[in-house]
């Protein structure tokens, strides 16, 4: 079930609050119960079979974690620590990875499982539970409450990585269905933002993306507008694809009374790839931070070793991302990027935090925009040859197509005059829409910062002003529409 489908909006999602308020009237525990049935039917809305998976994944992790907490022992709480830690992997490696590598050691040999739906997310975050209670950090919450804290519905599919100390304090204080009108209306707003992005922008960019990786795919060699068009144009898909999950998922939360933590913000205005990953995907970069790139040791061992760790991490990054060569290569090119600008850092001698007079300007901003659009091809591309055919296409190194116009310039056999896009395969009827999406990313300001929600979990929810209010009921009606009368697409990370 997607948060974008009729289905959700007008009979699920009403059933659910509607049940919870009825509950809670009679008692909190209930109410607990019913929205941890809600999200395991939500789960198997499309596949009832990995419903059993993924409630054999809470028991066993929530089993783990009180013989780690109960245990005297620190050798014991160590050694059940490590073996939960391996069966989580473990689980992840069979349903996701399997393939992947008997592909790789048997010639093409595979084992034709399903991938579960957000089976990387949930092993996460019950990873970092097991962590977090060997070392002090969290205590036993009780079965309710942590199959609730794994199962919650609108971060279980696609985010954001929730952690124990984010969910279980608010369920303690009994926030579960203690609504405001802050945080209905501030939940509406989020909610019906995310639902334009998502039908009306990253669905409306996708055909211009697809038309030219699909081109790419079957061979054509792509002139420098075309290849960057199609790769600017993916890079905005899930751009606007992932924004929208992660504010209806926000906006979802505070319906039920509850704050989710923060996983999205303006990315694409980042200064440096350093910067970007404190943006995008926020709570997977702290999860990768905490749990691995810390006990690596960190940036504590001098310059190399921090960039050697940087790597290691991102090209774990991107395996987690999907099983697949080109997932590995992205997450290596996003971590020499990483690298090379702590490596800028360690020259100037800054820590990124005093260079607003240098670093914050417009050249660094599209430098990384660049980076990143070049590493979206391998993201997007299943094979190499297609992508590397893109890449050199986007460098320049299979010619460059000039407009008409300019054909007395050179004679050079490197020039081609005629046109930026020869092979017709982009829809150029979006190019317009294209440069709007590019405008918005830029220079607007995001969901999150109209409606004044900040990263604390404790701060403030304010009532929205009535003009945007409206406005967001215009693009909810708008988002509604389209979805309608336009084919529903997945969101991108829900095959993560």
């Amino acid at each position: 079930m997607l948060f974008n489908e009729q289905s959700f909006i007008f009979i699920f999602l009403p059933v659910v609050l509607v049940g919870l308020v009825l509950l809670r009237c009679i008692s909190l525990k209930f109410s607990v119960w019913w929205v941890i049935l809600s999200s395991l039917f939500f789960y198997g809305f499309h596949a009832w079979e990995h419903v059993a998976l993924l409630a054999g994944s809470i028991a066993f992790n929530y089993g783990f974690g009180l013989a780690i907490e109960k245990s005297a022992n620190p050798r014991k709480r160590h050694y059940l620590l490590l073996f939960g830690v391996l069966l989580n992997l473990a689980l992840l490696a069979v349903f996701k990875y399997a393939d992947f590598l008997l592909g790789v050691l048997s010639a093409g040999q595979t084992l034709g499982l399903a991938l579960p739906l957000a089976i990387s997310f949930f092993t996460f975050q019950q990873i970092a539970y097991l962590v977090d209670i060997r070392k002090g950090k969290v205590s036993s919450p009780g079965f309710l409450h942590y199959s609730f804290f794994v199962s919650f519905f609108p971060q279980l599919i696609a985010g954001p990585i929730v952690r124990c100390q984010h969910i279980l304090p608010q369920l303690k204080k009994g926030a579960l269905g203690k609504l405001s009108s802050e945080w209905i209306w501030t939940g509406l707003c989020l909610f019906s933002i995310g639902l334009f992005k998502k039908a009306c922008l990253a669905d409306g960019i996708r055909p211009l993306a697809e038309s030219i990786f699909t081109a790419s795919t079957e061979g054509v060699v792509l002139s420098l507008a075309e290849a960057w068009v199609g790769a600017t144009a993916f890079g905005l898909q899930i751009y606007f694809d992932f924004s929208a999950y992660s504010e209806m998922a926000l906006g979802l939360g505070l319906l039920f009374g509850l704050r989710l933590p923060l996983n999205f913000n303006s990315p694409y205005k980042a200064v440096s790839m350093i910067d970007f990953w404190r943006r995008w995907h926020i709570t997977l970069s702290e999860f990768l931070r905490d749990y691995l790139y810390k006990p690596l040791g960190g940036n504590r061992l001098g310059v190399a070793r921090a960039i050697t760790n940087v790597m290691l991490v991102m090209v774990l990054g991107g395996l987690w991302h999907g099983a697949g060569w080109t997932f590995v290569v992205w997450g290596a090119f996003h971590g020499s990027m990483i690298g090379a600008n702590h490596l800028f850092r360690a020259w100037r001698k800054s820590d990124g935090k005093s260079e607003s007079s240098l670093v914050r300007t417009l050249p660094f901003r599209v430098a990384t925009f660049a980076t990143i659009t070049l590493a979206w091809v391998f993201f997007r591309s299943e094979e190499f040859a297609p992508a590397f055919e893109m890449i050199e296409s986007m460098l320049g190194f299979n010619g460059l197509d000039l407009p008409r116009v300019l054909g007395a310039v050179s004679q050079s056999d490197y020039f081609t005059f005629g046109g930026l896009f020869p092979n017709q395969v982009a829809q150029l009827g979006l190019l317009p829409f294209l440069a709007i999406l590019l405008l918005l990313v830029w220079l607007s300001p995001n969901a999150l910062n109209l409606l004044k929600v900040d990263s604390d979990l404790n701060s403030k929810i304010e009532l929205p002003s009535g003009k945007l209010i409206f406005l967001c009921g215009l693009l909810f009606f708008w988002g509604v529409k389209v979805s309608f009368e336009s084919i529903t697409y997945d969101f991108i990370y829900f095959r993560f």
